[in-house]
């Protein structure tokens, strides 16, 4: 059997997203979010993780980039503009903080 090692994109940039959902619409917020998450791969982006708290009036996402103008192509990617209008009907707001990896082991 032969193995192949395939190299991983290393992620230079990773966003923590944090989403306030206690007066969205959530059924809203999560067909926004199936249509958004859905271009990410358009930027080389990807969501490691969507955790949802269990109140449920908050999520938090980590997104990765290979680097900024990649996370920056994405905000501007007219598909996700022409989403504007849907994300404003979710009621939901999100604070988008810059992260690194820690890795303790």
């Amino acid at each position: 059997m032969v193995h192949v090692v395939i190299p991983q994109l290393e992620y230079m940039v990773h966003k923590l997203i944090t989403i306030d959902l206690s007066t969205a619409n959530v059924a809203l917020f999560e067909e926004y979010e199936r249509q958004a998450i859905a271009l990410l791969g358009h930027y080389a982006g990807e969501l490691e993780v969507a955790l949802r708290s269990s109140d449920g009036l908050t999520e938090t996402h980590v997104l990765h980039f290979p680097d900024e103008a990649s996370f920056e192509k994405f905000l501007a990617d007219p598909v996700r503009k022409r989403l504007q209008q849907a994300w404003a009907a979710t009621g939901a707001t999100t604070n988008v903080s810059d992260v690194r990896r820690v890795r303790y082991t």
